[in-house]
């Protein structure tokens, strides 16, 4: 394994709402790796878009960053994050510069006033300090090389003019304008067709090997996990429950919820006749977690009177891990 690029250790972050404090992200541990992509997957509302968005320092007003540390080794020397003065030039380097982000709705994240070459432009100008000729003409470079035709002439559209593919093209470009060290993609095929879907997913490991950047890819889609990941980190109500290599994670599930995910994926001529199966209930309001295991509700292996009451510890299985007590006599386990 490549040196570490990304260490994120004990990160939590949480939302004031009318009902009360929400932990969004409740300690989670990751590592990415130089030159690697690393999948985060779970269920829409499990925390890993603000993980996401926590390394940027982009939380809105109303969450913040209560405790944890964000280490980027990308530099001459390491340092953390969320230690940043909100006007420090490292902060301001990172985001777009060292680290790309490809936010989730192109539409919503692209100015609607402002066409896509403005945008781009004064993204470049932003980070590289090239004129405004030499930033046009590197921006129809990157708009030609994320795949969007006659890039000299689109580069003057708006984004209500682009369609949703072009759109997400154009903000793949505009994370890429700086040659970044880790791009960060938070769901980059929501909404797109499957066709569009293929092509965005080929673009970015195309790219990626290009510029042999680190890739942290947000989805719930166990697919695209199989097609582009290294590694993979499994969320479930704000935690990370297991993490693992991809071809260990698929091949031997430890947690009972990425067992639970893996069995519910359907696959063709399997099962002919037979209901899918789901996993029972839905995920807990992250008000009221569940005492214990916050999984432990949805759960077929769960062990009354130990799992609704006891944490589950972490357990390392020789470099991968999960946190389940049903293997917590195992030796090397860490509470």
């Amino acid at each position: 394994m490549d040196s570490a690029l990304l260490e994120i250790k004990g990160l939590h972050t949480s939302f004031n709402t009318f009902d009360g404090r929400v932990r969004a992200v409740d300690g989670v541990d990751l590592t990415v790796h130089a030159g690697k992509t690393l999948c985060v997957v779970g269920e829409s509302g499990c925390g890993k878009s603000v993980t996401a968005r926590s390394i940027l320092r982009l939380v809105e007003d109303s969450g913040s960053v209560d405790a944890g540390t964000i280490t980027w080794h990308g530099g001459d020397e390491p340092f953390d994050i969320l230690s940043l003065d909100a006007k420090d030039r490292r902060l301001a380097k990172l985001r777009g510069g060292d680290i790309g982000m490809i936010f989730q709705e192109p539409m919503a994240s692209l100015l609607p006033l402002r066409t896509i070459g403005a945008q781009l432009v004064e993204t470049i100008r932003i980070h590289t300090g090239m004129g405004r000729r030499a930033a046009r003409e590197r921006a129809i470079e990157l708009l030609g090389q994320v795949g969007i035709p006659k890039p000299h002439e689109r580069i003057d559209a708006y984004p209500f003019q682009l369609s949703g593919g072009m759109c997400q093209r154009a903000m793949i470009a505009i994370a890429l304008c700086a040659n970044p060290s880790l791009l960060i993609a938070d769901e980059p095929t929501t909404a797109l067709d499957v066709t569009t879907q293929a092509r965005i997913l080929d673009l970015i490991r195309s790219l990626q090997a290009e510029h042999r950047m680190a890739v942290m890819f947000i989805t719930h889609d166990l697919g695209v996990v199989a097609e582009l990941a290294d590694e993979v980190a499994v969320m479930y109500l704000g935690r990370v429950v297991e993490r693992a290599a991809v071809d260990e994670l698929f091949a031997d599930p430890k947690h009972p919820y990425t067992k639970a995910l893996l069995a519910s994926v359907p696959v063709l001529g399997r099962d002919r006749g037979r209901d899918l199966p789901t996993i029972p209930g839905a995920v807990p309001n992250p008000l009221h977690r569940p005492s214990g295991c916050s999984f432990h509700p949805r759960c077929a292996e769960a062990v009354a009177g130990t799992c609704d009451v006891e944490a589950p510890p972490e357990v390392d299985f020789d470099g991968r891990t999960a946190e389940c007590v049903l293997y917590a006599d195992r030796e090397g386990a860490a509470a």
